[in-house]
């Protein structure tokens, strides 16, 4: 974690804004830094992991190569102005890094890099292009993915849904799609609590854990 945060503070110039014991998993760190406005980007270390990791199935290789479902293939930030994304290449380059563009998408341009522990990164900019227009919904890409022309209006155009409040309850049964980043002790102990007993049972709180902490 401290490679990934001295990249994205240093190199990209991101603000690291939180860095805490991750919660309910124990000897993990946790670490949040600020990549825009209304955007964090985050980090976790547990500790005793000794998981190689493999070109193909845990990362690509390069941009364009593939990935085992459910890995990151790469991941995209937004730049406001082509000027911006210029001058973020000369950030990078001038901390050792090798920067491959602008390339225009006619979408947008972008630049890409590797960053730590082989994550592929793309910084993007739309202010020199038309953004996304009809154009961008290619039909027969649509038919490749076994998507027909009714499934294909339902995405473009998803069902409005009027919430309960909260109400609905937590599904139960065979039809159940389980939440698979919980594991199934701690979704055994916790998924079935109201909210109330969901907040006491899990509350958390940076100044809570100083509390903790200078209390022995």
């Amino acid at each position: 974690m401290k490679a990934q945060i001295e990249f994205f503070t240093q190199a990209v110039g991101m603000k690291l804004v939180g860095l805490i014991p991750m919660h309910g998993v124990e000897g993990a760190s946790h670490s949040f830094l600020q990549a825009g406005k209304d955007c964090y980007l985050s980090f976790v270390e547990v500790e005793g992991v000794q998981i190689a990791p493999e070109i193909g199935v845990s990362h690509p290789q390069d941009i364009t190569s593939s990935v085992a479902g459910g890995a990151m293939q790469h991941v995209s930030f937004n730049v406001d102005t082509l000027q911006d994304m210029l001058d973020l290449r000369d950030r990078l380059r001038s901390h050792g890094y090798a920067v491959v563009g602008p390339l225009d998408h006619g979408l947008s341009q972008s630049m890409y890099l590797g960053a730590p522990e082989g994550i592929l990164l793309e910084f993007a900019t739309g202010d020199t292009s038309q953004g996304l227009t009809p154009a961008w919904m290619d039909k027969s890409v649509a038919e490749k993915l076994g998507i027909s022309p009714e499934e294909l209006a339902r995405y473009i155009d998803p069902e409005a849904y009027a919430g309960s409040g909260g109400a609905v309850p937590q599904p139960k049964g065979d039809g159940m799609m389980f939440p698979t980043p919980i594991p199934p002790p701690m979704f055994e102990a916790v998924g079935y609590m109201d909210d109330a007993q969901l907040r006491q049972a899990l509350n958390f709180a940076p100044d809570a854990h100083a509390s903790a902490e200078a209390q022995g």
